[in-house]
């Protein structure tokens, strides 16, 4: 004969799943409404991770009809005066071995869950630059032994001196049309867009802009290669995720830079030089003032590949 018995373990796993997932939608959604979300990830990758967690509570809703359909599972009573489940009985250290690799299992999906909600959202800023090297843009060889090759010239409707000023090899096209505009502006502004951009145009083009006015908002970082008087002000920048940032800076040359701690963020105004660093030539701001700077909300730049488009 047959009958009915609660089967309250596999229930509870599938519950349990359920529970985990609700927590990642949960946190995914929480990120997306505070803003906090693009310390973690790119803005283009948003869309995608938001639409992860649509998917997410529909798995969640499928491991509580899984748990419900498992409170009840077919025993054979017999003879012999006790009950068999349907399935073979584990013996009890079989069980134990499970227990375990449950909690280990469950266990590493719960401690992300309990360390987003126990430390607070925050950004890397100069620390990381000691550990990854401070990126400063191309730089232009002092002597490259090159000058004889061939240069190509920009197209459009552009001025001919200028063109002449910025005639460049194929593979710094893009590079050279932002140059062009750059050069027309009375103060070259590196806000967020397009900042990695302009640090690379500036330092392909160096002697193009010697003198011209330049500002820059970002943080404190020293490297050991610096002359005395000198430091970097850098950003963070992103291409995907918080495993790929890099740090990107202009040297600034000032008289007091020692009187800026590392990691405080500044507000640099200046004109723009080079220098040499190890066998590199490449930019550096002459500072004329400087201002203290509060970090934005989300202090991270990211990269265009598609900037020169949409000049």
């Amino acid at each position: 004969m047959s009958r009915w018995k609660p089967a309250h373990a596999e229930a509870f796993d599938h519950a349990f799943r359920g529970v985990i997932l609700i927590g990642f939608a949960a946190l995914i959604i929480i990120l997306w409404q505070t803003g906090d979300m693009l310390l973690y990830i790119a803005p283009n990758v948003v869309p995608y991770v938001v639409a992860a967690s649509v998917v997410l509570l529909v798995l969640a809703v499928s491991q509580f009809r899984l748990a419900a359909l498992s409170l009840w599972q077919r025993v054979i009573v017999c003879d012999c005066g006790h009950e068999h489940e349907s399935d073979n009985a584990d013996h009890n250290h079989e069980r134990s071995n499970r227990l375990l690799r449950k909690v280990g299992v469950y266990g590493l999906f719960l401690l992300p869950l309990l360390l987003s909600a126990a430390l607070p959202s925050t950004a890397f800023a100069g620390s990381l630059a000691v550990n990854k090297g401070m990126n400063m843009g191309a730089s232009v060889p002092i002597d490259d032994g090159k000058a004889d090759m061939e240069l190509v010239e920009l197209e459009g409707n552009v001025d001919p001196g200028l063109k002449e000023l910025f005639r460049t090899q194929p593979y710094n096209l893009d590079y050279a049309k932002l140059g062009m505009l750059l050069y027309q502006q009375d103060t070259i502004e590196m806000k967020d867009q397009w900042f990695i951009e302009k640090l690379e145009a500036i330092n392909r083009f160096v002697d193009n802009f010697q003198g011209k006015t330049i500002t820059i908002t970002g943080f404190v970082y020293r490297d050991k290669q610096l002359a005395g008087g000198q430091l970097i002000v850098g950003r963070m920048a992103m291409t995907h995720c918080i495993a790929d940032i890099a740090p990107y800076g202009m040297i600034v040359e000032l008289p007091d830079a020692d009187a800026y701690p590392d990691d405080a963020w500044i507000t640099v105004t200046g004109t723009i030089g080079k220098t040499q660093l190890g066998e590199r030539q490449i930019m550096k701001i002459v500072a004329t003032s400087i201002e203290e700077a509060q970090p934005s909300a989300v202090p991270y730049v990211y990269p265009d590949n598609d900037f020169a488009s949409k000049i």
